[in-house]
This record gives structure tokens, C-alpha cells and sequence, in this order.
């Protein structure tokens, strides 16, 4: 049997943000909370027990966590061999020496989140020249529905010009008043491997997961690893208002083992 490898393993590390929008289901502004030292070394741990390819910190808006700079650099020693990616909104990237210093250090790619809803555009212009003369791989995405046509050719001929890459998708906010999916067969996306990690170490298999009653496992269960890989045959709760459900025709997810 073919043995399955982790695509991503995607850490939140806070729900903290320096914006706070209305409608994101993924942060809480300054209210927030951040995720502890003790538990970002034990999900390392748990990673360190499985196959996969790259390693997503996230958030929430992952550089306002006060460790941030400490939580990367351990990350980056004890999985020397992965491929870090930061998500952000490069607002505190922009205005922080220490804090892009660490990105340039630890991190491999930089995925930032820049539109309308973001409301980022100086910042990210700042960043993008820096970033890609340091070598780092930078992925610009803008939501097509929050940013105007002068704005997209603006990112495009900055991408453009930095050798960056820019890309768009739809609206990608849960349950925004599109029609149900029709679920049949599992989502074609749980076949590509990923692991989300919660605040609080609960983890899904899904990238887009965010609900809490819907979490299969921890990373306190002392059989991570086997869950990790281990079939699948129900949607999650969110998989019914999901922009990017794809039917995989599948009503099982195959084991990896």
C-alpha cells in the first residue's frame, strides 16, 4: 500500500489580529488569544512523528503573537528539513525591523493576503522588493470580489517586476449566503493531505477548518500519528458552505498505512 505524506501541517498560533474584520472566522482582532510556548513544542513534537512536506504558520495574523520570533526559530531548528511558509497580511512585517528579520531568517515562503479587505497595499508594496531579494518565494492572493481592476494591475506589475507571484480566487469567507453544496462522494482536497492545528491542539484534515465541534482528534492523543492517516468516510460541518468543496466521488478517504 502506497504510504501517504502530509502535504501541510498548518499551525494557528493566534487568534490575535491588527485588523479586525467584521466577517473573518479565522480572528478575533485584539481580543484574541495566542497559542503557548509549551504547546507550539509539543505539536512539533507530534509533527516531527510524521511524513510531510511543509510547515504553515498561520494565525489569525501570526507576527502579532509576542513569541513570534521565538515559536519560528524553534520550529525552524527542530524541523530543519521542512518547507516554512508564513501566512500574513505583512502590516507588522512592514513596520517591524525584528520582526521581518525573523521572516527572512526562518522562513522559506511568504504567503500575504492583500485586497481591499486587508487594506495593505503600502505595506505590501514595501515588503514584496525586500522579501524577494532575500530569495524567499512570495505569493500575493487577492479575494476578486473586495479589490478593484487598477488594484489587481498594480499587484500584478508589482509580482511582475519582483519576480513574486500573484493570484486571485473568489470570496473564500464560510457560509456568505451562497447556495448548499450538494455533498455526495468526500471532498476532492481531503485526498491532498492537510492538517490544520488549532489554539488549543485540536486538528482537522481539512486546510479551511475552523469549527470546533467538528475536530476529529488532538495532538494530546498518544495515537496522532495513526489518526493522522487514517480513513475518513464523514463531511465536516462546514464542508456544506465550503467555496472550494470539490467532489471527489470518493465515501472514503483511503488509510496511508
Amino acid at each position: 500500500m502506497t504510504v501517504r505524506i502530509l502535504k501541510t501541517a498548518k499551525i494557528k498560533i493566534t487568534t490575535k489580529c491588527n485588523r479586525d474584520c467584521a466577517f473573518c472566522i479565522f480572528a478575533n482582532g485584539a481580543r484574541g488569544e495566542n497559542m503557548p510556548m509549551d504547546l507550539f513544542a509539543t505539536i512539533l513534537d507530534r509533527l516531527e512523528s510524521i511524513p510531510f512536506q511543509q510547515l504553515h504558520i498561520n494565525g489569525g495574523e501570526p507576527t502579532v503573537h509576542r513569541d513570534f520570533p521565538a515559536l519560528s526559530r524553534l520550529a525552524r531548528t527542530r524541523l530543519p528539513q521542512r518547507v516554512m511558509v508564513l501566512g500574513t497580511n505583512a502590516i507588522t512585517l512592514a513596520r517591524n525591523e525584528r520582526l521581518m528579520a525573523t521572516a527572512v531568517e526562518c522562513y522559506d515562503q511568504i504567503l500575504i493576503g492583500c485586497d481591499d479587505e486587508h487594506g495593505n497595499y503600502e505595506q505590501v508594496e514595501a515588503v514584496v522588493p525586500a522579501l524577494r531579494r532575500a530569495g524567499k518565494t512570495v505569493v500575493i492572493n487577492s479575494v476578486l470580489e473586495v479589490i478593484d481592476e487598477p488594484r489587481l494591475t498594480r499587484l500584478a506589475r508589482l509580482c511582475d517586476g519582483h519576480g513574486a507571484i500573484h493570484v486571485t480566487n473568489h470570496v473564500h469567507h464560510i457560509d456568505v449566503g451562497q447556495p448548499a453544496n450538494r455533498l455526495h462522494g468526500l471532498c476532492a482536497r481531503y485526498l491532498d493531505q492537510h492538517l490544520m492545528i488549532e489554539l488549543d491542539g485540536s486538528c482537522y484534515r481539512c486546510f479551511n477548518a475552523m469549527a470546533k465541534e467538528d475536530s476529529e482528534f488532538s495532538v494530546w492523543d498518544p495515537d496522532f500519528a495513526t489518526k493522522v492517516f487514517a480513513p475518513r468516510s464523514e463531511h465536516y460541518n462546514f464542508c456544506l458552505r465550503c467555496h472550494e468543496y470539490a467532489d471527489s466521488g470518493a465515501s472514503v478517504v483511503p488509510s496511508g498505512r
